[in-house]
């Protein structure tokens, strides 16, 4: 064994170029399959075991206190299926207005969740984590959960005052991993409860909240899988792409590394005859080449494993930091050991069979054959291509593959799947991105005026002002939802859609009616026709949705303006108490401008300003996850298709190497080395054409499978049109792609076959 491992080393020295693509192509696809697999499991295990630690709550259920008493709703925790219950606790849906003593930056306008319990370490249902600070005990003191105390400073100490006139001075800031409230204060706080709430573990974490709360006024309930799914499907989302490249990685690794192995048991004929000759055994042989995989294999891999580990821990981190979950301290283990022996297995499968070859070559063939190839087939297509019009350097160029059409086969696979790559990437990348584009009316809106205290700015006649919409956004609390939905309202012609993409249902027709998002429908678990209940400052209104668009964010309501204000100018509930002070309200107007092509919305809001009236380019700029994702597309799509173009250097190598005696032959009778050069590229370029022509409908087939995997576990519905995004021109680029990744991987050793010394390589002739 000690004799095949030095002739391993000795030959992993001497092909560097060999050893060095495998490496490479091993890093790529063992850092692949850890992003993947560790991207799953990072992103459900933190969620996972802070709800087992935290005893999160399955269901959370709010009671009506005006149809039930606090005894009542406790006598449900002794319910079949109920194995532990939390409360009832208090709470009241207070409102943060806009304008205040503390400052507008400090908490976000809108309604706020607010529930009285005493914290204890031992609660069975909810155990809140406190992140900072201290819980709320006296009364005028409130904990904040953390969705909503990101401060750039430290809020500890300072007030917050509610539309009621009520002040509270922060002390502490806490966590409830079911997001069973916005904030906590001590019991007795509240003025005005409005709710009974209740927390329940159930020994079916599925049960329907009906089997929990028949018979009782249950105004709202939450299931936990809606926390987790919100924490967890920002990444799991990408999974698809992700295994997509990986998949793909894999499959064009096992052809470049056959290609390798196969290229260098042809061109290692005397150092096979070399090795038998000197008493190896065909099982030693077969063990030297396996062995010359295994070691690049292993470097690779390890490499492969550090980079993925360090993407995924940014990613996780990325996602953890989001959603105020417990980030994991990196990839598990067992990932990384799946990915190493699965990666380097596949590697030394694909190496074995080429190595058994070169065990099985007899000694006196190994000895005299050399380098030589059979000309047979390849001879007669070039004799076929003289007859022809062709160059003479392109007839021996496109007759070039057919010496070997086995190594031939693995480089067009090869590029082909880096075509496949840059087509799904390309696709993917038009796809999101007309996504973004209708969700947050990137092509219909594009300056931004605010409108104070109902000011009127008139904005027609002005030179680039193509359209203006009247619009007024109102937070407001709906039943089910953890957060603050955002209320939108139009005003004028009702039956304009304002660039919205409907996907399901139809426009609004009239005032009480709603459109929203395929998100808002399946986290309130409501469909098209029902009614939804809107509460703002404790005024309510049911709106009917009667169709779903492609909406910026998963909680945003349109409707018509008369329905917004039809629900602020409603008389307030007697038992809601009034502000001490000056009435503030939450009412943002604002004119969303469209402006005529070639317009630029800088200079058109810079001249706005000029004249006094304030206006900002309606654009944001792309967000952290947005950047993360189309940069890890990017990486991997140059990822894959370097990997290709390695295996179209390989095989120009073997190639140059195979045909060294012909091209001194060529360069004898006055070829040019331009000529030789040409000879090289366009045997390539042939290869990457044909290659381009297999991998476009690979990418296409691809992204039409991985793009509707991902909005499916995206909880998205794409509409008609987010898919046909393939124009000919496009695909025309796609099958042109095959033909630069050819060339750009045969362009140094082509250039180093066009500098052969014609003396050097028929000097043994």
């Amino acid at each position: 064994m000690r004799a095949v491992w030095q002739a391993a080393r000795f030959a992993v020295r001497r092909r560097r170029l060999q050893t060095t693509i495998i490496t490479l192509v091993l890093l790529v696809s063992t850092g692949t399959v850890v992003l993947a697999l560790g991207l799953l499991a990072t992103v459900d295990g933190p969620y996972d075991k802070a709800f087992a630690r935290q005893h999160g709550a399955h269901l959370t259920v709010s009671y009506d206190p005006a149809k039930a008493t606090a005894a009542q709703v406790a006598a449900s925790a002794s319910r079949p299926g109920v194995t532990a219950a939390g409360g009832p606790f208090r709470s009241q849906v207070v409102n943060v207005p806009e304008t205040r003593e503390d400052g507008p930056e400090l908490l976000p306008p809108g309604p706020l969740t607010v529930v009285e319990r005493s914290v204890r370490d031992d609660d069975p249902v909810d155990r809140l984590a406190l992140r900072k600070g201290r819980w709320a005990t006296a009364p005028g003191e409130i904990v904040l959960g953390t969705d909503y105390a990101r401060f750039p400073f430290d809020p500890i100490g300072r007030k917050v005052t509610f539309s009621n006139g009520r002040s509270f001075t922060i002390v502490g800031i806490g966590r409830s991993i079911t997001r069973s409230a916005q904030a906590w204060v001590a019991p007795g706080q509240l003025t005005a409860p409005d709710g009974l709430q209740m927390l329940y573990r159930l020994a079916d974490p599925s049960a329907p909240a009906g089997t929990v709360t028949a018979g009782l006024p249950a105004t709202a309930s939450q299931s936990y899988l809606v926390s987790r799914r919100q924490a967890t499907e920002a990444g799991t989302t990408i999974i698809p792409f992700l295994v997509a490249f990986g998949i793909a990685g894999l499959i064009v690794s096992v052809l470049i590394i056959g290609n390798v192995i196969s290229g260098a048991v042809v061109s290692g004929f005397r150092h096979i005859g070399v090795l038998k000759s000197l008493g190896f055994t065909p099982a030693q042989v077969t063990c030297v080449y396996v062995v010359m995989t295994a070691v690049p294999g292993v470097l690779g891999s390890l490499a492969g494993i550090v980079i993925g580990n360090v993407l995924a821990g940014m990613l996780s981190t990325t996602l953890g930091d989001s959603f105020d979950l417990p980030t994991a301290s990196g990839v598990s283990a067992w990932v990384d050991v799946l990915a190493f022996t699965g990666v380097l297995a596949v590697a030394v499968v694909t190496a074995l069979v080429p190595a058994v070859r070169a065990g099985r070559i007899p000694t006196a063939v190994a000895v005299s054959a050399g380098a030589a190839t059979s000309r047979g087939r390849a001879l007669r297509v070039q004799r076929a291509l003289a007859r022809t019009r062709l160059p003479r350097p392109v007839s021996l160029g496109l007759g070039l593959p057919f010496a070997r059409p086995g190594r031939t086969a693995m480089t067009v696979t090869a590029v082909a799947f880096g075509v496949a790559a840059v087509t799904f990437a390309a696709g993917l990348n038009r796809s999101l991105t007309a996504y973004l584009a209708d969700s947050e009316l990137t092509d219909t809106v594009q300056v931004i005026v605010p409108l104070d205290d109902g000011k009127p700015v008139s904005l027609a006649g002005r030179p680039g002002t193509a359209k203006v919409a009247v619009t007024r956004f109102e937070q407001a609390h709906v039943p089910g939802f953890d957060r603050p939905v955002q209320v939108k309202a139009y005003e004028g012609d009702i039956t304009d859609r304002h660039g919205y993409r409907m996907v399901h249902g139809r426009w609004l027709g009239g005032p009480g009616e709603a459109v929203v998002g395929d998100p808002f429908l399946k986290n309130g678990g409501k469909k098209i026709g029902d009614t939804v209940v809107v509460t703002v400052d404790g005024r309510k209104a049911a709106l009917r949705i009667v169709g779903t668009a492609l909406v910026d964010g998963g909680d945003t309501v349109l409707t018509d303006w008369a329905s917004l204000t039809s629900l602020l100018d409603r008389e307030k509930p007697a038992d809601s108490p009034e502000p001490s002070g000056p009435r503030t309200r939450l009412v943002t107007s604002r004119l969303e401008v469209t402006l005529t092509p070639g317009t630029s919305p800088e200079d058109y809001a810079a001249a706005l300003r000029t004249d006094g009236i304030f206006a900002e380019p309606a654009s944001e700029g792309i967000e952290a996850g947005q950047v993360i994702f189309f940069g890890l597309l990017t990486l991997l799509t140059l990822g894959l298709t370097t990997v290709a173009g390695l295996g179209v250097f390989n095989t120009v190598i073997l190639n140059t190497q195979d045909r060294a005696r012909d091209f001194g032959v060529l360069k004898s009778l006055g070829a040019t080395p331009r000529q030789v050069l040409t000879v090289v590229l366009a045997s390539m370029a042939v290869l990457g054409l044909v290659g381009g022509l297999i991998g476009l409908p690979l990418g296409l087939a691809a992204h039409h499978v991985v793009m509707p995997a991902m909005a499916d576990i995206g909880r998205l519905v794409l509409p008609y049109g987010l898919m046909e995004i393939f124009p000919w021109p496009l695909m025309l680029l796609s099958v042109l792609a095959g033909v630069v990744i050819a060339l750009l991987g045969a362009l140094i050793p082509a250039g180093r076959a066009s500098r052969i010394k014609t003396a050097a390589v028929l000097h043994s002739e």
